[in-house]
């Protein structure tokens, strides 16, 4: 569900700064060719880095939680310290799906909404990831180093123009979202009522032709988004859009990254089965 939080949220955060700069218009004139400069201060790409990196660092902490109650739980075979992770990373999941269903409609503009969602985040992270590091020593590094080392690859392929955004990417890349997610939801719903549908496979155990299939597609997906993530944001920046929608942004890179992580973290235990 990360995914689809990502390219919603900067999909709207785009609609809203359109309407704001109708209403803004008015008084000012059109971005770019304002008669005077609006009173609101104007969002810059530093902005969004930094709350892109307050965010994360909110994740990361949240996640050391759970995942120091986890591997102390499965170390001691403590059943109460497990089982207090599973309520917290129960509660932490339905949080931030609440969040992203509503970035879904309006853009993330409020911190503490964002921060709700990367606190929800990193609780069922830290778990989890707890659960695949107990199974495959050092998977965790790896999947944060590759996730990092991803992110990163997509931003100079962006900055130096190798890869570009267009019309006719932004249809693909979201019209594939919109697939994923509903692909998501359907084996969401299935796993509520105790039902395998086979499409990932567990921490453990063989894995068939298909998953493979679809946790490669997600990974490719989840890098590739990024570049829509860097376009939006460098036009509303160049575009003088409100500061209050670097949180939009940070809100859009951080689900992006997370959802990253959570493939990464899949395919790398596949290769390891």
């Amino acid at each position: 569900m990360a995914m689809q939080s990502r390219n919603s949220s900067l999909r709207s955060m785009a609609k809203a700064q359109y309407n704001e700069q109708q209403h803004m218009g008015a008084a000012y004139g059109p971005y770019g060719q304002m008669t005077q400069a609006p009173q609101a201060q104007v969002m810059r790409i530093d902005d969004v880095v930094v709350r892109t990196v307050a965010l994360v660092a909110a994740t990361f902490v949240a996640a050391l939680v759970t995942y120091g109650m986890t591997a102390n739980g499965i170390a001691t075979a403590d059943a109460e310290a497990l089982a207090t992770v599973q309520m917290l990373s129960i509660v932490g999941g339905l949080v931030s799906i609440g969040v992203i269903l509503f970035s879904w409609f309006r853009p993330i503009t409020n911190p503490i909404l964002a921060f709700v969602y990367a606190i929800g985040q990193g609780l069922v992270l830290g778990g989890v990831s707890a659960i695949f590091e107990a199974s495959y020593p050092g998977i965790v590094v790896n999947a944060l180093l590759a996730t990092v080392l991803v992110f990163f690859g997509m931003l100079a392929l962006y900055k130096f123009r190798i890869l570009k955004n267009s019309p006719i990417f932004t249809k693909v890349m979201v019209g594939a979202g919109f697939g994923i997610a509903a692909l998501l939801l359907v084996n969401f719903v299935a796993a509520l009522f105790s039902v395998d549908l086979g499409l990932f496979a567990g921490v453990t155990g063989s894995v068939s032709g298909l998953q493979w299939i679809i946790i490669i597609a997600l990974t490719l997906w989840a890098a590739f988004s990024f570049i829509i993530d860097f376009d939006v944001i460098e036009w509303s920046a160049n575009n003088g859009a409100p500061k209050k929608f670097a949180w939009a942004g940070a809100f859009g890179l951080t689900a992006g990254l997370i959802f990253l992580y959570w493939n990464l973290l899949r395919l790398l235990s596949y290769f390891q089965r």
